[in-house]
């Protein structure tokens, strides 16, 4: 069985280089309208995308910033890891992880 670990730091670069694709007016943060546009294009249904953001906005303050971006994803990957420890299946089906599989569609951009 998997134990869960923390992220390697080929995945905090993944992620690193994921939120700059989102931060396209470079202003070390993402606004909403920023990630909901990227969203869109992964195609992401607006209601889970706000739901991701609101999750990612931990001060909420309306944008997400570097350091809320990796650790949202870490505590998403960490609570997926202790899913799969629960049980047989290695993956639940979920919003929130198709997005998680289709940032590497914008990391290859």
């Amino acid at each position: 069985m998997a134990s869960p670990r923390a992220m390697n730091k080929e995945e905090q670069r993944r992620l690193s280089s994921l939120f700059h694709a989102y931060d396209v007016d470079n202003s070390g943060r993402i606004e909403k309208n920023e990630f909901t546009t990227i969203c869109q294009e992964l195609h992401v249904p607006s209601q889970e995308a706000d739901s991701i953001f609101n999750r990612l906005d931990v001060d909420k303050d309306g944008t997400v910033t570097l350091e809320e971006f990796i650790s949202g994803f870490k505590e998403q990957h960490q609570e997926e890891e202790e899913d799969d420890t629960e049980t047989d299946d290695n993956k639940s089906p979920g919003g929130e992880e198709e997005f998680s599989n289709n940032t590497e569609q914008v990391i290859s951009r």
